[in-house]
């Protein structure tokens, strides 16, 4: 899990302004179930479930006229029920987007003989980010993000992400900023979401990290070695 530094505790100056960034050395790692995630290996699947009915249709109580005109609502307990179906729905319907999006991708890296890819993630005060650093091919190679992105590009990962309703073009965008928006921001976060879980950035700290997506494995793991990389918080040398 991540490399995290405990904020609760720091003394801020006087000042008001922000404290000195940490040192690599005062970062702690966490276990999976320590920071909220998931015990490894974190593993995924390409199957795609049948599209889930979307959130909004989930129907919440709604007051009689009368108490609409004396101004009362719903208890809590009277919307309780709806409250659950439509954090079951969120779930589901983020399960299906994750699903398709990872049927589409993958078997496009695997074409490309990827074997896995390596991802780092930052954050901290309420805000989590990855992306991708690099990939290992089937032989052992292993390539920068640049180089999968211009060989993805070549192979027509958007058009298939649009064929299965995962994106759209965009006029204003060129497809090589596309794709690597795509494989730098929303594949990775989606492997960090599963590895993570949801809320990872959030609370009083500051952490970094990196883990490998096996394809072949259908693994996710993180490195429990991680270098001190960061793109979104700034770690003092």
């Amino acid at each position: 899990m991540p490399f995290v530094f405990d904020q609760t505790e720091i003394e801020w100056p006087d000042d008001e302004s922000d404290p000195p960034p940490p040192r690599a050395d005062q970062f702690v790692y966490l276990p999976a179930p320590e920071y909220g995630g998931q015990h490894e290996p974190v593993r995924f699947s390409l199957d795609v479930p049948p599209e889930p009915p979307a959130p909004e249709s989930v129907p919440f109580p709604r007051p009689s006229l009368w108490n609409r005109l004396r101004g009362r609502k719903p208890s809590a307990a009277q919307r309780a029920p709806a409250v659950a179906a439509l954090h079951d729905a969120r779930a589901a319907h983020a399960a299906f987007v994750r699903q398709r999006l990872l049927a589409a991708a993958v078997p496009a890296l695997g074409e490309l003989g990827v074997r896995q890819i390596y991802c780092r993630y930052d954050g901290g005060n309420d805000e989590g980010f990855a992306w991708l650093d690099s990939a290992t091919l089937r032989d052992g190679t292993r390539i920068d993000r640049e180089v999968l992105v211009e060989q993805l590009v070549a192979h027509k990962l958007l058009d298939r992400l649009i064929a299965r309703g995962v994106t759209r073009r965009y006029d204003a965008m060129s497809e090589h900023k596309q794709v690597a928006s795509f494989m730098h921001d929303w594949l990775c976060t989606e492997f960090a979401v599963m590895l993570l879980g949801s809320g990872y950035g959030t609370g009083e700290h500051v952490l970094y990290g990196a883990f490998t997506v096996d394809f072949d494995a259908g693994t996710v793991v993180d490195d429990p070695g991680a270098d001190p990389v960061t793109r979104n918080r700034e770690i003092a040398r």
